[in-house]
């Protein structure tokens, strides 16, 4: 009876050093998550300013460029983003799903894909996709170098390769703390009004720069502008994903911890009714003891 309580003691301890751990890692995820959601927030007044620049020139001076054109081709490049590791409830496996629908949707279409972190290149063998660029090393909040980097890769891909009919992203959307989304989404051809509902940004004045001259010329503004919205939307993409994956962690985290602590309560009740047992017992052989010495 010694040896059980022994044993239930070991277990009591165990189980509440693993609340501790998932309690800690739930906070660092809550703290991850509210920062990855101002930076989110932060990047949309670029956006809409670049937004209202790219509208005016696309749709009122009928101007265009490669990235916003069709394209005919047998291929699409797919960018799927998701973590680089685990522990974050059903957050990787909820983008899996999704690349496998659309892999199912599209049967006569050749698929390659660009990842980022080592669960998305795992998606991708699973899947039976062809991986061209694997990214797993990126920062916690993503620098703009490691953007830059990640964009250079699509664009140079999908120039060189005239079979590639358009660029997807699989990522998942950011609702709340209590809530996301794994979706997939167009990129490349680059069509505004999705950018905008994607970016939340506000309606654009549409005859804004109705009567502003460009220089060196219009054109050759909307060809900076175009790679610079394109970034700012991946940039927004791997944000949601980051927000989404935090949160995930933290509701993993919290019921991890709401576990342990009724595992613990169980493992303390057993404890009592055990050394109780071993306090009866006890009772039980002195009594049963000092009736066969009288």
């Amino acid at each position: 009876m010694a040896m059980q309580t022994k044993t239930i003691k070991a277990k009591m301890q165990s189980v509440q050093n693993i609340g501790k751990i998932t309690k800690a890692m739930e906070m660092i995820s809550v703290s991850k998550m509210k920062k990855s959601v101002a930076k989110r927030s932060a990047s949309n007044i670029f956006a809409q300013r670049s937004f209202e620049l790219l509208e005016n020139l696309s749709v009122h001076k009928n101007l265009s460029h490669p990235y916003m054109e069709a394209r005919n081709g047998n291929r699409i490049l797919m960018v799927i983003v998701a973590s680089n590791k685990g522990l974050c409830g059903g957050y990787n496996m909820n983008v899996s799903k999704q690349v496998a629908k659309f892999v199912a949707a599209n049967p006569n279409t050749n698929i390659d894909t660009v990842v980022v972190g080592k669960q998305a290149e795992q998606i991708a063998r699973r899947n039976r996709l062809d991986v061209i660029s694997s990214f797993t090393e990126f920062s916690d909040y993503y620098t703009s170098s490691e953007v830059r980097a990640l964009l250079h890769a699509v664009t140079e891909n999908y120039e060189t390769n005239d079979a590639y009919s358009s660029v997807v992203v699989a990522y998942t959307e950011f609702i709340s703390s209590l809530s996301n989304e794994a979706k997939i989404s167009s990129m490349i051809p680059l069509e505004v009004s999705k950018a905008k509902n994607l970016l939340e940004t506000d309606s654009v004045e549409k005859q804004k720069f109705a009567l502003y001259s460009f220089e060196p010329s219009e054109q050759e503004v909307l060809n900076t502008v175009v790679p610079s919205v394109l970034m700012t939307i991946l940039y927004q993409y791997l944000l949601e994903s980051l927000a989404s994956e935090h949160s995930a962690r933290v509701m993993a985290m919290r019921n991890a911890s709401d576990n342990a602590g009724e595992m613990l309560e169980d493992l303390r009740l057993n404890y009592n009714r055990a050394r109780q047992a071993a306090i009866t017992q006890e009772i039980a052989e002195i009594v049963g003891g000092s009736s066969a010495m009288s």
